[in-house]
Parts: C-alpha cells; structure tokens; sequence
C-alpha cells in the first residue's frame, strides 16, 4: 500500500512539471540619423525634402530621421548645384530566442553627406568613405554588414530645372 501511495504521489508530482519554451521579445529597432557636413567651404545653399532636418540645419551633426526616401540639392554656387535622392533604412531588432530570451537591438545608422563643390561624397565612420568625383550623374548602392544605403546625385544648373527654398542659405 505504501509503494502504491509513493507511486501515486510521484506521478502527480512528475505531472505538474512543465517546461514552457515561448520565445522572448523581439529587439528593439535601430535608430536612425543623418547630417550635413562640408570640407573645406560651407555650400552656398542646402535643401532636402526630409522634415526631420530643421531650417538652418547645424554642419556636422547628426538629426534622427525616419525611414525613408528624401530629396536634397546643395548649391555650390547661385548658379550650379548638385541634386538627387537618399535613402534611410531602419535596421530591424532580432527575434527573441528560446525559454524567454531577448532578442538582440537592431545598430543604429548614421549617414553624413558631405557637401563638397567638386561633386560629393558621404561617410558612415572613419573606417568606410565612397567618392563620386565630378560625374554628371551617379547612382551609389552599397550594403556593408548591417549597413545599406542609396544615393542618387546629378549636377545640375539653374537652367536645368527650379530649384527649391533653401533650409540652409550661406548668403544669408
């Protein structure tokens, strides 16, 4: 009788373990920044389409912006201009993982345009720099580790096409 009643005991007890594998959140997605810089003299004018950059934008220094496709144009001169596209992309936090475990933070980006009046180029940290030169028109797509972006730049004139109000006037 004992033995049947220490049988009963275990497999009530045995039954009431569960073991409960449900994933953990997901990461939290990554921030994203941008800015406006310059060499050696500050462009004559500065324009882009993102509202995340404010009216007299600060040179090197980055704003947080949302995901997105922006125009920009930067004068070099009251007559020539360097125009295009950026793209900014959101890096997405990884699944959770077994028994509860967090998923990993998606990084954070940084994309700074560098407003030059021989043409353009951008950098992402000290270690990654893309020059364009003075091409007439240009499309730059590079993904690197968890880092992608899109620029597309045209020189342009006044007489090409209008040109927009400027957030950014040097003359000013």
């Amino acid at each position: 009788m004992k033995t049947i009643f220490a049988f009963i005991i275990i497999v009530l007890f045995s039954s009431c373990i569960t073991v409960i594998n449900t994933p953990g959140p997901d990461g939290r997605d990554g921030q994203a920044y941008f800015g406006i810089d310059y060499d050696s003299e500050p462009p004559y004018s500065y324009w882009d389409n993102n509202p995340s950059i404010p009216e007299n934008p600060s040179f090197n220094f980055y704003y947080p912006t949302l995901p997105g496709i922006y125009e920009f144009e930067y004068f070099i001169n009251p007559v020539e201009y360097w125009y295009g596209s950026y793209e900014i992309w959101i890096n997405p936090g990884g699944r959770g993982g077994s028994y509860g475990e967090p998923g990993l933070d998606g990084a954070d980006t940084f994309l700074m345009l560098i407003c030059d009046p021989y043409g353009y180029y951008e950098y992402r940290d000290a270690y990654y720099k893309t020059s364009v030169g003075n091409k007439d028109s240009l499309v730059i797509e590079k993904k690197f580790n968890e880092h992608q972006y899109r620029i597309t730049i045209k020189k342009g004139n006044i007489n090409d096409r209008p040109a927009h109000q400027p957030k950014y006037n040097n003359e000013i």
